[in-house]
């Protein structure tokens, strides 16, 4: 039996699975890999480290699953979308890789948005600007630290450099590279106007040749296979970005399903086979499926800020996350006025926004804050899903995967706020599964994505909304977005 090996490259954590044909997990094995901050906004990572705990997790693999070498039939990445990976023109890294939760570049965006870049680079590349995109940063680069600026011999993102390592063959995945502010989507190339506008035109020749998600450029060389014990030429895919894995564990092949991911980020997706014109700047990429692209509304407010919550402030609860939906049925929902904004990280209703808590009074103790975390971070998740619905229609099916699903309050909350039935599909490790997929369709295993997806994709549970609970969450949810508005317009407090 064929084995297909998936690496997820997290923000955090590096995470190595075994998949046979059927989509079973034979296993997995996970290494921290956590982020550098030198400077306030900043988030890093040593770049030869994470190379390792990538050779770390596929040895600790083998170990444990005894799945022989040979068997592996192919190898395929899941990665973290924006940031930057940058190596010399010998292809040695020179300074750190840079984490899509890295705002050292927002100085930069908020000067390009007052030129109205924003405007004039939508047409092309199809992303909105945030300081994370690997163009925001360069230009931060040029601004800020020219001799690194000049040093730049190629600019990779997190999954290229992994390949790089494994097969010493230089490329960029298309789905995650189309989402970087370099790319024209239109046109499937580097587009020289989008690098004219950031003050970046000389990157052009620093960025190696687009990769499709299910090509294989070169096969695991030997240096490599030493390392990580796997065997010398097994084929090595392109991947792609976690969102579209995550798309590919829900099991979008076509208009009819939307997926909801929860995660450290909160994304929502859809895909077609061409994209609508429309008045808002949605954020737009190629997804792994031929001609069909994806559309996708994110931002990192979700499970973290929960994390933090719990951390902070129950860090004595042995299971904090039961504790959470416990303390959620002692109050009833949408019952008070307490709000949480969920921006620990990042805004996606306005660059100035923070996180906070509003309306506490003496009255309400942990339940209603509990409620009000849960809540906050489910609103600014609608913010996401009621963009999406606005292109696609209210008649799609909606998909929720992520770690949250294990949560029966989180994702019955969910649904009451969106007032829309849910298939939830718990997927453990749904960059991994990803990932496997594409190498079973990159292998030939599979004739494409959509047969792959049959195969392997677990089975989805249904979740009705309680609709009784639509007004009262509608209303709260309005009163949410009036204080982000109203806290918007306040200068940022660091």
């Amino acid at each position: 039996m064929p084995y297909f090996l998936g690496i997820d490259i997290g923000g955090s954590v590096i995470k190595s699975g075994l998949y046979d044909e059927r989509g079973v997990e034979k296993g997995v094995a996970s290494m921290s890999d956590a982020a550098i901050a030198n400077h306030v906004g900043w988030s890093e990572r040593d770049m030869n480290v994470m190379w390792g705990s990538v050779c770390g997790t596929i040895r600790q693999l083998l170990d444990t699953t005894g799945v022989p070498a040979e068997a592996i039939a192919g190898i395929s990445f899941s990665a973290h979308g924006k940031g930057l990976y940058l190596v010399d023109r010998d292809g040695k890294p020179f300074r750190n890789g840079i984490i899509s939760s890295d705002n050292r570049a927002m100085p930069e965006v908020r000067a390009l948005k007052a030129a109205g870049i924003p405007e004039q680079i939508h047409p092309m590349s199809y992303q909105q600007l945030w300081p994370s995109h690997p163009a925001a940063i360069l230009r931060w680069f040029k601004d800020n630290d020219p001799q690194a600026y000049g040093q730049i011999g190629h600019v990779l993102m997190a999954h290229d450099w992994i390949r790089y390592r494994m097969t010493g063959h230089l490329g960029c995945e298309v789905t995650n590279i189309s989402g970087s502010n370099l790319f024209n989507v239109n046109t499937g190339t580097y587009d020289p106007a989008l690098l004219a506008l950031f003050g970046i035109e000389d990157i052009g020749e620093r960025m190696p040749e687009p990769v499709g998600s299910t090509e294989c450029p070169a096969g695991l060389s030997a240096a490599a296979a030493a390392e990580t014990g796997l065997k010398a030429g097994t084929p090595v895919f392109g991947g792609f970005f976690d969102v579209v894995s995550a798309a590919v564990c829900s099991g979008l092949a076509d208009e009819n399903r939307i997926n909801v991911t929860m995660g450290t980020w909160t994304i929502v997706t859809w895909t077609t086979d061409h994209i609508p014109a429309s008045d808002y700047p949605y954020t737009w990429g190629r997804y792994c499926i031929p001609g069909r692209y994806f559309v996708h509304e994110g931002s990192p407010t979700n499970a973290a800020n929960l994390e933090w919550f719990v951390r902070t402030f129950m860090a004595d609860v042995n299971k904090p996350y039961a504790e959470c939906d416990r303390l959620l049925t002692t109050v009833p929902a949408a019952s008070t006025p307490v709000q949480f904004l969920p921006y620990l990280f990042s805004s996606n209703l306005g660059d100035n926004l923070q996180g906070g808590f509003y309306g506490l009074a003496n009255a309400y103790g942990l339940g209603e804050v509990v409620q009000s975390v849960f809540e906050g971070i489910c609103f600014s998740q609608q913010v996401h899903l009621d963009r999406i619905l606005a292109l696609s229609g209210r008649d799609r099916r909606l998909r929720l995967t992520g770690g949250p699903t294990k949560s029966r309050a989180w994702v019955q909350m969910v649904a009451d706020i969106a007032a829309l039935p849910l298939e939830v599909v718990h997927v453990e490790q749904s960059g991994c599964l990803g990932a496997a997929i594409a190498a079973s369709v990159g292998s030939g295993v599979y004739a494409n994505f959509v047969d792959a997806m049959d195969a392997m994709c677990p089975p989805a549970r249904l979740v009705e909304p309680d609709l009784s609970l639509a007004a009262p969450y509608r209303r709260k949810y309005e009163r949410f977005l009036e204080l982000a508005k109203a806290l918007d317009a306040l200068p940022p407090a660091v």
